[in-house]
Parts: structure tokens; sequence; C-alpha cells
């Protein structure tokens, strides 16, 4: 299965817009209940990952040389985590492993 991306957009804590882009390099089985997991997951990620870019300034989501914070990477996969295992049969460490998180200042 082809690599899933998945876009945010928000404000941080200190005002400035902000894009999250989170890539899976593959996504798991949908939920009977959940045909349309993959467009269910980018809905319900949205106010999650929202949540998320508030609770930093924009010079808190970038480490050194640039990198994404290692917290905010951390906290937009639990919010990842969450939303897949609403509408996923299951949910391995394979799904996650190898993801990406991106973050650019609009």
């Amino acid at each position: 299965m082809a690599a899933v991306v998945f876009t945010v957009e928000g404000t941080t804590k200190d005002g400035k817009k902000a894009r999250v882009t989170v890539t899976l390099k593959k996504f798991c089985a949908c939920k009977p209940t959940h045909p349309n997991c993959q467009e269910e997951a980018q809905r319900d990620l949205v106010p999650k990952v929202q949540k998320v870019l508030a609770e930093f300034s924009s010079d808190e989501l970038f480490w050194l040389e640039g990198k994404v914070n290692p917290n905010f990477f951390v906290r937009v996969m639990e919010m990842v985590t969450e939303v897949l295992e609403a509408v996923c049969i299951t949910v391995r460490s394979d799904h996650l492993q190898g993801a990406d998180v991106k973050v650019e200042l609009l």
C-alpha cells in the first residue's frame, strides 16, 4: 500500500499559522464499521493536531538544525495513533514505523 499523507493547518500558541504534514509509509486495514477510514482519519485528526499545535509557540516547534521538536513529534503521533485505533482493525508498530512529521510556518 502506498504512503498516506495527512495535512492539518492550525495556529500556534503565539498566533502563527502553521501546516503540519504527517506521512505514514503504510496505512492500516479499515474496520468494517469504518469503510472510509482514511478519510475519517484525516477528518478526525484535524482538531486533535490543531489542539497540539496550539500548545506550542512557533519557536518551540523546531529543534536543532530546523528539525521538528521531538516533544511535538511524540504528541502528534499520539493523536495519529488515537485516531487510527478508532477506525482501523489493528494498529501495529509497522503502521507508525518510519512516520514523518513536517511543520511549515505559513
